[in-house]
């Protein structure tokens, strides 16, 4: 288990992650299940963004140095533009979140139910 987080590895990780995401949100039946395999869809997404963003073997971590030795070094810091960019990611992703949530809830109080095929039998477009 402590060979998987090294960061070599998280790419792996992150496409792993990836594709069990896609394929749990493909086969779901449930609302709910599908949000948690969204949200997972996600984080590898961002994860992935993050490995990337690193220049050679450095850690990721922010372009902001302290030690001065470090400071012309551009093997210690990692890309910044990935990062901006995964913040933006993980904004837009909350809301898009907080947007399903609220039409799972009103699909769920209307028909009472949180099964994508029952839903769609009640909405008349499967028979």
């Amino acid at each position: 288990m402590a060979a998987l987080l090294h960061y070599e590895n998280m790419e792996i990780f992150a496409l792993a992650l990836f594709f069990i995401s896609f394929f749990g949100l493909i086969t779901s039946r449930n609302m709910i299940k599908s949000i948690i395999y969204i949200m997972l869809f996600q984080t590898s997404v961002v994860m992935f963004w993050l490995m990337l963003g690193r220049v050679g073997e450095a850690l990721p971590m922010p372009p902001i140095i302290n030690d001065p030795e470090l400071l012309y070094d551009m093997s210690a810091i990692a890309d910044p533009l990935p990062q901006a960019l995964t913040l933006t990611a993980i904004i837009i992703g909350f809301a898009v979140i907080a947007i399903i949530i609220t039409m799972m809830n009103v699909l769920t109080r209307k028909h009472g139910t949180a099964d994508w095929n029952k839903l769609m039998v009640l909405e008349g477009q499967v028979e």
